[in-house]
């Protein structure tokens, strides 16, 4: 798959992943992905030591403070990249320093990274304004679950990638798909495949919800429900257990999707999330 070509894996000093490597040589097995490591000592982690050092020190104490916490990091990268060979035995290492959203979309940018592979952290995930300014889809490994890839779709979302997707990653893994489309009636709209939206009856959101299912059924197990999306999707999350929810990030036409209820959405949801662009 064309989306898992050239795929990163950020990692954050605070926040070392544990279990991404696993997904990633699955990736690189199955799709052939080019693997892309990059070790990010993280700005804000100096900004505090040196907050609490700078009345004691001088300017040149700080700044070889500053080298030998940067020199550190260094070599814990150098360790993290021996013990990722063991899963990924050829992938492209770097080192660098600075914001971390910052430096994965710049590094994004200068390797045409087609997606990132991170894992959730309780208490910093991606500073979360990754969200808000990453332009390509973002996958959120948590926990294995059954051997199935769900794809949400809605009248909020013109729909287009999620199912594509869903199929091909299903079948690239050997696994069970299915289609949850949720009519959200807290805004009575319907997004058109052209990103329109037009305020739509419920009976109007039925019967469209009626036609994607018929149009999908030869792929598809579809299943219809009424409520709040995200609400929705934890509870289909906990009832199927899947290995990835596929979800279509342009349903933030709506800014359904802003950083806080992403946020929400990847804390509740105990499964990984592959969110769209």
């Amino acid at each position: 798959m064309e989306l898992f070509t050239r795929v990163l894996l950020p990692i954050s000093s605070e926040f070392p992943p544990r279990n991404i490597f696993g997904r990633a040589k699955k990736f690189s097995d199955i799709f052939g992905s080019k693997i892309f490591v990059l070790y990010i000592t993280e700005e804000k982690t100096l900004r505090k030591v040196e907050e609490v050092a700078e009345p004691f020190l001088t300017e040149e104490q700080l700044k070889e403070m500053e080298n030998n916490i940067i020199d550190k990091n260094k070599e814990i990268a150098r360790i993290i990249f021996e013990k990722i060979k063991d899963n990924i035995p050829v992938f492209r290492r770097e080192i660098t320093y600075g914001e971390f959203s910052d430096e994965i979309i710049k590094f994004s940018e200068e390797n045409e990274i087609t997606c990132i592979l991170t894992e959730f952290e309780k208490e910093c995930f991606l500073n979360y304004s990754l969200f808000e300014k990453i332009k390509i889809p973002v996958w959120v490994e948590a926990k294995e679950g059954k051997k199935i890839v769900i794809g949400v779709c809605s009248n909020l979302a013109p729909n287009l990638r999620v199912p594509d997707v869903t199929l091909k990653l299903a079948k690239a893994f050997g696994y069970d798909s299915k289609l949850i489309y949720i009519i959200d009636v807290e805004e009575k709209a319907e997004v058109n495949e052209k990103g329109f939206k037009e305020e739509k009856s419920i009976e109007e959101l039925k019967k469209s919800a009626e036609e994607f299912a018929e149009k999908h059924k030869k792929n598809f197990m579809v299943e219809i429900t009424v409520g709040g999306i995200e609400e929705k999707i934890a509870e289909f999350a906990e009832k199927l257990n899947p290995d990835v929810i596929v979800v279509g990030r342009e349903m933030k036409k709506r800014k359904l999707f802003c950083k806080e209820i992403k946020m929400e959405m990847v804390e509740k949801i105990k499964n990984s999330l592959l969110l769209l662009n």
